[in-house]
């Protein structure tokens, strides 16, 4: 048999396929540091993605300078690196850095001796992506004859098992690959690109923050911040609903009014508002005769709910648990992988194939049959009744969330209690598909009485059917409403009268914020917060923005790197709120950045990428066009950040000095206090570059004094024999000093040279080269005072102190050679101690080169 190299996305999987080879070729698996071995065969491991886009300035220098000049950015030619990990601070996570590289390299060795390679991404676009792409790193062609692709929705055993013996060429997924690599470049230059774009512009009003652009961020955190502001503005309407209690021969029942549109005392959203009419009404009906205009009576039913895809089932636990997005998914991929006890859980499919009724359902069953918590309704179940949630044209790569054959009841003793919880929500949700639906009768009567209209509702419970499944929990009202009442039977044309009135009054209230569950229904259902037709229709047809896979992801990334929204609230289930930094980026971004409709007609294009009826090259093409007339219309604008920007300074928009750059109006914070400063400031300013324009001006700074050459200004470097001691003054305390003028940024050879200037006082009497100095005490109880040292120290060590120096005392010693009592220091060794002066310790005078 040719050696086969299994690229496996994740260590379950790969553990799970090593186990199947083992049983089909009756070898023992044996476990490796990046990999396992089974006889000719061997599964290596990912980490997910361990390659990435490389960064901007790898593909160009020119573009580590945030300039509007150099953007957009766009790469003639596309290129990878082993991926970065990084600690949820931002810093980079050094170990995990290496055990990507470790595989990474791994891979490298291992195509150089298999015949073989197979594809064993998780079923879906990405999966698809991160094994293709890295063997397009490493010069394999994933299309190739010789390479194959594993698809298993499942890491059963048998599941693994008949999914490695169906394998298939992976050239069948060429184009999946091509709309998850479209994808990835797209995201790389919309995303970095408008970062840098809408940055830039803000930092032209001297707002001195990061306006982080996504396709998918930015929309969701609009919805956030929409919501905040609707909350924050709602003005709470007191609204009034009459209604009258009827007498019929079969018994008596209450009707509300049906208030028409146009009339008196009612508000633009239809509330009535004025109490005096609603009292008008109740008045003149009161002891009335009335008649039946019409009754009906239907026979109503309603199936179990469809199994659950990942974003229901983030929904429910964060409802139910207090989860947040992120926490489901990882206790569902523990249910998935560690304990495989649940189908694939990152899929967006709520229904389930016909094969899966017929091959595994009964095992699953069998179960749930002595699975507590869950067994009594499995025991009563009938497995003849076929739900609509097995439907074979509504499932594509992947199936809604169920149990998987190898589950057993022993297994909920290796659960945690939330893996338990979750477990029994998706179990629950699997039995109740073999359950009848559930029946009620309804019952509606229109009363018309004293030119006035009322409307009777009631229901008649029936069967419980399929909610015995989830018996003692809370059951969500159904779409009708019905009251909860009986409405006596009754014919067109009965009399009625009307025995009394009844008003209530009710008050408006506000949307209730966000939290992870219904922020997630938000993103899948956001064609519902969307005005335009076309774009609305899109949307609900590629299920909103961002990915089952995806969406958690982005919203921690929204929470604790971005500390664009928070979560907020006491109880079990917190909100989710935005952040004074996420409301003034929504502020600032135009329209179609924030809008969702991006998403809506990227993903109509990947999806025919995906069937070969759309080019990749045609959808780049088109970005890039985008893109570049995007960056051409703002190159003039201005954009100004609440709280963060400043009004333009004179000067503002002038040619620089160096006439590569335009002033600026900025910010900088000075001093120990960070005080914030308006400065006009080139913007052609790279750090990066020892040779930039540093030119800046602080209007609000009164001018220096220029400082006047001391004595030894201009004199040749005694230490690198190079350069020129200039004169300095030191910003924080003002001593005057002399430093090297050979100094560039980043070179390798700088001169860090620096000395007082020489005293034009009296011949060091010691050693008789050197001159009298005054030298300033920075610490202690003589701080602000100064002694005299010879400029030839450390050679001569000779010093003198004034008489209030030296009475000083205290912690400071006496300043003699030998120290004093508490703290002073001997100036022959230069050892540090906690005196007002060491020499041997001196530090610079202006702190930090």
């Amino acid at each position: 048999m040719p050696r086969r190299l299994f690229i496996a996305e994740k260590p379950s999987l790969a553990k799970a396929i090593a186990e199947g080879l083992g049983k089909i070729s009756g070898k023992r698996p044996s476990r490796g540091q990046t990999h396992w071995e089974v006889g000719d065969d061997v599964v290596l491991w990912l980490f997910g993605h361990v390659i990435e886009l490389v960064e901007p300035h790898d593909y160009d220098p020119n573009w580590k300078k945030w300039h509007i000049d150099y953007l957009p950015m766009y790469p003639k030619e596309w290129r990878h690196e082993p991926t970065t990990s990084y600690t949820p601070d931002g810093k980079v996570d050094k170990e995990k850095t290496k055990t990507v590289l470790a595989q990474v390299n791994a891979c490298k060795a291992l195509l150089r001796q298999v015949d073989i390679v197979v594809n064993a991404g998780d079923p879906e676009r990405e999966g698809q992506l991160l094994v293709d792409e890295l063997l397009r790193f490493h010069n394999w062609d994933p299309f190739n004859d010789r390479t194959m692709r594993f698809w298993s929705q499942s890491l059963t055993e048998n599941e693994v098992i008949k999914n490695i013996t169906n394998m298939f060429p992976n050239a069948k997924k060429k184009n999946l690959f091509l709309a998850a690599f479209a994808r990835q470049k797209a995201d790389w230059l919309h995303g970095l690109n408008m970062t840098r774009l809408y940055t830039i512009l803000a930092r032209r009003s001297g707002a001195d923050m990061m306006l982080s652009v996504g396709r998918v961020q930015t929309p969701t955190l609009w919805l956030v911040v929409a919501r905040d502001r609707e909350i924050a503005n709602f003005k709470p309407v007191k609204h009034y609903m009459p209604s009258g209690w009827f007498n019929h021969q079969n018994g008596k029942f209450k009707a509300k009014w049906v208030i028409p549109a146009d009339h008196a005392g009612l508000d633009p959203d239809g509330y009535l508002i004025d109490r005096s009419v609603a009292e008008g009404v109740l008045a003149k009906i009161a002891g009335k005769q009335g008649v039946i205009s019409e009754f009906e009576t239907k026979n109503n039913s309603k199936g179990p709910p469809l199994p659950y895809k990942l974003s229901t089932l983030q929904q429910a636990c964060s409802a139910k648990f207090g989860l947040t997005a992120e926490q489901t998914l990882q206790v569902a991929q523990s249910l998935y992988e560690k304990h495989k006890a649940t189908s694939y859980p990152r899929t967006d499919s709520q229904h389930l194939p016909t094969s899966v009724l017929k091959e595994e359902a009964p095992a699953i069953m069998a179960a749930m049959t002595s699975t507590p918590g869950v067994d009594k309704a499995a025991q009563n179940a009938t497995m003849t009744i076929k739900s609509k949630a097995w439907d074979d044209s509504k499932v594509s790569d992947h199936h809604g969330i169920i149990p998987t054959t190898e589950f057993h009841a022993g297994k909920l003793a290796d659960m945690s209690p939330i893996e338990r919880s979750v477990f029994m929500l998706i179990a629950k949700s699997f039995v109740s598909q073999f359950h009848p639906d559930q029946t009620w009768k309804s019952m509606t009567a229109i009363v018309k009485c004293e030119g006035y209209e009322f409307r009777a509702s009631g229901r008649i419970p029936g069967s419980k059917g399929w909610r015995v499944v989830f018996d003692g929990e809370t059951e969500e009202e159904d779409d009708s409403k019905d009251d909860n009442q009986t409405v006596p039977p009754m014919k067109k044309g009965d009399g009625v009268t009307a025995d009394r009135g009844e008003l209530k009054d009710s008050t408006t209230e506000p949307p209730a914020h966000f939290t992870d569950g219904t922020l997630i229904a938000a993103m899948t259902d956001i064609h519902k917060f969307v005005q335009d037709p076309e774009i609305k229709k899109r949307l609900k047809d590629n299920a909103g923005i961002g990915t089952e896979a995806t969406r958690a992801n982005i919203l921690e990334n929204l929470i604790r790197s971005r500390k664009f929204l928070k979560r907020d609230g006491k109880g079990k289930v917190k909100n989710i709120i935005s952040t004074e930094a996420g409301r003034s980026v929504i502020d600032a971004l135009p329209n179609e950045m924030t809008s969702p409709g991006l998403t809506a007609v990227w993903e109509a294009q990947l999806e025919k990428i995906e069937k070969g009826e759309f080019a990749e090259e045609q959808f780049m093409s088109v970005l890039h066009d985008t893109l570049r007339k995007r960056v051409a219309n703002s190159k003039n604008l201005t954009i100004k950040i609440k709280g963060k920007s400043v009004e333009p300074v004179k000067g503002d928009g002038e040619p620089c000095k160096c006439g590569k750059g335009t002033m600026r109006t900025g910010v900088r914070f000075v001093g120990e206090k960070k005080e914030r400063t308006i400065v006009l400031a080139c913007d052609s300013y790279n750090g990066d570059d020892p040779n930039t324009c540093r030119n800046i001006v602080w209007p609000d700074r009164p001018k220096a004094e220029p400082v006047p050459p001391a004595p030894g200004h201009g004199a040749t470097c005694k230490k690198c024999g190079k350069g020129q001691m200039i004169t300095m003054k030191s910003a924080k305390n003002g001593t005057i000093y002399l430093k090297c003028n050979n100094w560039k940024k980043d070179a390798t050879d700088n001169c860090d040279n620096f000395a007082f200037p020489e005293s034009t006082g009296p011949k060091c009497e010691k050693c008789g080269k050197g001159h009298m100095r005054s030298v300033p005490i920075k610490n202690g109880p003589n701080a602000g005072k100064s002694f005299f040292s010879c400029s030839e120290y450390p050679a001569c060590d000779n010093k003198s102190f004034p008489d209030d120096v030296k009475n000083g005392g205290g912690n400071g010693g006496s300043g003699s050679d030998k120290g004093g009592a508490k703290g002073g220091s001997k100036a022959s060794t230069g050892a540090k101690s906690k005196s007002t002066f060491s020499p041997g310790a001196r530090s610079s005078p202006f702190g930090k080169k």
